[in-house]
């Protein structure tokens, strides 16, 4: 009997906990779920938590997160006819999980993988849609050193906007977060072209530059030497009126030297001693000699000129 009790309870539990797994599902951090009956959806469970069904109702469960489809490639042409091949992502999230289902879950066959690969199929359909924005562009305004004229992260928006309008336009219970360019690249058949052509921009670019430094080197250089004119005329004016000056002053000292020539011939060989002798100099000379005499013989000088220093 105790043997056949222990059976019998042991039975019972595993029919409480497979009933209990047919009637309860849980619901994790961030996780949106739909309850359904027969592919009808009954009612959405947004709470984390413990959650119960009937045995005959079902569940499926969606990611609230933020999710990101990666790595998509399209190739177009730019407005100049280069064809690029552009590799981008986009991130995306599921707002309504009843619209989400609806616009992408199959009758009979709605499973998580199913749902979302369907989602992956429109996403890059419109991902190929928008990308014919890029036809609104030259290649020069997506590759470029120019700063001013780099218009990448516009053509980013402007590919949101045109994704975000048919993440819209049909209530399919998403919303589309971001959209970025992670790399433009050109086909290897036109990739020569390509760098031609950057070549030539950058060296109209190079050329344009140097006229620019040559005209102001010029303007610096005719601006320079025109004030080095002004400033070598103000010194020569300066220059003359210093040496009217001086030619006034010696004028007054040749009529005094003419007066008396002893005078000047006195000055003189005072300059040559001071000049000879402005260090300790020992020199041995006939005391006859000119500026030397001077040293032993007063000079005759007229006497109206003693007392002048």
């Amino acid at each position: 009997m105790k043997k056949h009790a222990v059976t019998i309870i042991t039975g019972l539990v595993i029919v409480a906990i497979i009933v209990l797994y047919m009637v309860t599902f849980t619901v994790r951090w961030k996780e949106k779920a739909l309850v359904l009956s027969w592919d009808k959806i009954i009612r959405t469970e947004d709470e984390p938590g413990l959650k119960w069904i009937w045995p005959w109702q079902s569940f499926i469960r969606f990611d609230g997160r933020i999710l990101t489809l990666d790595q998509q490639t399209v190739q177009t042409q730019t407005r100049d006819k280069t064809t690029v091949i552009t590799t981008l992502y986009i991130n995306w999230r599921i707002e309504d999980p009843k619209a989400f289902y609806k616009s992408f879950g199959k009758s009979g066959d709605s499973g998580e993988h199913i749902i979302y690969k369907a989602i992956t199929d429109n996403l890059m359909g419109w991902i190929s849609n928008a990308a014919n924005v890029i036809t609104e562009y030259n290649l020069g305004d997506l590759v470029t050193v120019d700063k001013g004229s780099f218009k990448l992260e516009e053509l980013e928006q402007s590919m949101l906007r045109n994704l975000q309008q048919q993440a819209d336009s049909g209530n399919f219970g998403i919303k589309i977060v971001d959209l970025g360019i992670k790399r433009l690249g050109v086909p290897d058949s036109v990739s020569g072209d390509v760098f031609k052509r950057m070549k030539s921009d950058r060296e109209a670019v190079i050329t344009t530059l140097l006229a620019e430094g040559n005209s102001q080197a010029e303007s610096i250089k005719g601006e320079a030497e025109s004030k080095a004119t002004i400033i070598r005329a103000e010194a020569q004016a300066k220059a003359k009126d210093i040496m009217g000056q001086g030619d006034a002053e010696a004028a007054q000292y040749y009529a005094t030297f003419l007066e008396n020539p002893q005078l000047a011939n006195y000055l003189r060989k005072l300059d040559t001693l001071r000049k000879t002798l402005n260090e300790r100099t020992t020199i041995v000379l006939d005391g006859k000699s000119p500026a030397f005499d001077l040293l032993q013989n007063e000079p005759a000088v007229d006497t109206k000129f003693k007392d002048m220093k």
